[in-house]
């Protein structure tokens, strides 16, 4: 268990929200709206004291948002069933899952019909590339950048072409030895032909280079084909999670 609670200290860290605000050892965490991650509860520790479910109604709704938990095999135990007692709906399954960098590159082989840019802070391009390949609303963009500025200042933001085509964006962090993967999306036109594979490798690379030993990322579950990808490539899964909603 030490384990899990480890990486999901780490990936809080690694995904910070425009506010967060203390409730005992748990953080209640908003972002206007972007990402359930950046938008909910983290509740991977002791739970408060006091009614920390009225405590976060009110949090969210003085913000005009839905009231989300994030519940992880590292939170308290009881809390699900407390929560889908009250009316909560469960919502995005999701696998957190780590690798040893060394088995990832020893899993993967370099392509070299690819070219790559890497920033150290994401240009609006590159948030713009990353909206579009996910075809989410330009709206976003605010929301991302205030996530991205305040990530772990050992990070980068990573662009992939084909003959000068984008093909893909990535993004990785570092810290206390551990790199988070994250945003790895290809684009439609490019998938099948290796892209993410080259992705998480060179973003690898570079936590390697950075002081990196262990890398982790979270997935949706019914994402079959990047599951199915993270495992072919030494990443395994080590807990799960999901959201509890009250809209």
């Amino acid at each position: 268990m030490d384990d899990i609670h480890k990486i999901e200290q780490l990936a809080a860290a690694s995904w910070p929200s425009y506010i967060q605000k203390n409730m005992g050892q748990w953080l209640l965490r908003a972002n206007f709206g972007v990402t359930k991650r950046a938008n909910s509860v983290w509740t991977s520790a002791d739970t408060p004291e006091g009614d920390f479910q009225q405590e976060a109604e009110h949090f969210y709704k003085s913000l005009g948002l839905p009231v989300c938990f994030h519940i992880s095999n590292a939170s308290p135990k009881g809390l699900d069933a407390v929560l889908a007692d009250s009316g909560y709906e469960k919502a995005d399954e999701c696998f957190q899952m780590t690798a040893l960098g060394w088995d990832i590159m020893s899993h993967t082989d370099d392509n070299s019909r690819f070219t790559y840019k890497w920033e150290e802070e994401p240009s609006s391009v590159w948030i713009d590339h990353f909206i579009q390949l996910e075809e989410f609303s330009p709206e976003r963009h605010q929301g991302y950048t205030n996530i991205f500025e305040r990530m772990p200042s050992c990070k980068t933001f990573f662009t992939m072409y084909d003959q000068e085509s984008l093909t893909a964006v990535g993004t990785a962090s570092v810290i206390d030895g551990y790199g988070g993967l994250s945003n790895i999306v290809v684009a439609k036109e490019h998938r099948g032909k290796g892209a993410g594979t080259q992705v998480i490798r060179a973003l690898t690379k570079w936590a390697i280079s950075n002081g990196a030993k262990h890398m982790f990322l979270q997935v949706l579950k019914e994402n079959l084909a990047a599951v199915s990808l993270y495992e072919k490539i030494g990443f395994s899964p080590i807990s799960e999670h999901h959201y509890r909603i009250k809209r």
